[in-house]
């Protein structure tokens, strides 16, 4: 992930100073970012001034120390190990200045675990990227309990001047990103394990149904635009069939139900929609789903060619 971070900085202008172990680990990142770079030309993403500059924003080096003395952000991206992690945000604090940003890209670990090894816990901030970083564009914005709104707020504006989605979310097991796309593998593999489908059956069925969509909206749109009942009534099915405790209708359902806040067709849901939102929102929806319909369609002929 380190090269994807330097890669994502140095190409929106900002200086970076890229630390790794040895020198042969840099050079790999190097030979990484470049080949990224030149596959971005390839693309037409950038031109090949702006992929020289962009090497040239970014500094390569062992020297830990030295890097961080004068740097207004340091991100951390070792491997997830927590005694590692917690080492590297103990020199972090010593060699940097005390207004620097102490970041961390952990996918996993409570970030008050981090932020209570510094001697200034108010600017440790968890900041959870997507691989790969230089073109995923969420990044979970997770504070610990110490961190300061000068910190939160300077992340943010930070993450916005690189182009990236910045979401802010508490410090728990796994965040939100995982947490989803890990119940999700989850179902995945019990379903292969059943037998009811192959990897390849599985893989097709999602990345052509709900995967479809996912890009254009999040799974609250979706429970809006099919109907709070609907999604109800399926739980409850389910449950009764399969048995398993994530099928169970959640209660959160029930409440709204009962308020009458349906979705997109009685105006409320887990949104509010004004009047004329459904005929508004179906043109909408259409619009995003047939450019992805598109890009499908054109991955598909690229499939029959090869």
């Amino acid at each position: 992930m380190g090269h994807g971070f330097a890669q994502i900085f140095a190409l929106n202008n900002v200086p970076v100073r890229l630390v790794d172990e040895t020198d042969e680990l840099l050079k790999r990142a190097r030979g990484w970012i470049i080949d990224n770079l030149n596959y971005m030309l390839e693309l037409g993403e950038i031109e090949r001034a702006w992929m020289e500059s962009t090497l040239g924003q970014i500094q390569f080096t062992t020297d830990l120390k030295q890097a961080a003395q004068e740097v207004d952000y340091a991100l951390e991206a070792v491997f997830e190990n927590l005694d590692l992690k917690k080492r590297i945000f103990q020199q972090l604090d010593a060699y940097t200045q005390p207004h620097a940003i102490l970041a961390s890209n952990t996918s996993s670990f409570d970030i008050n675990e981090l932020s209570a090894v510094t001697l200034h816990p108010g600017r440790v901030i968890g900041t959870h990227w997507f691989h790969p970083p230089q073109i995923t564009p969420c990044v979970e914005i997770i504070p610990s309990g110490s961190t300061s709104q000068e910190t939160i707020d300077c992340t943010i504006n930070f993450m916005k001047r690189i182009g990236k989605v910045p979401t802010v979310c508490k410090s728990a097991p796994g965040f939100v990103g995982n947490r989803l796309q890990f119940a999700m593998v989850a179902e995945a593999l019990a379903i292969v394990e059943e037998g009811l489908a192959t990897p390849e059956e599985v893989d097709q069925i999602v990345k052509t149904s709900f995967g479809f969509r996912l890009s254009a909206y999040g799974p609250f749109q979706v429970c809006d635009q099919a109907g709070l009942d609907i999604y109800h009534a399926t739980y409850e099915y389910l449950y009764s069939k399969v048995g398993r405790e994530q099928f169970k209708p959640p209660k959160i359902l029930d409440k709204l139900i009962k308020q009458r806040r349906l979705g997109l067709k009685a105006q409320s849901g887990f949104y509010e929609y004004k009047e004329g939102a459904v005929e508004a929102m179906k043109r909408e929806r259409d619009r995003k789903l047939y450019a992805r319909l598109r890009l499908f369609r054109e991955e598909q002929k690229a499939k029959k060619v090869k």
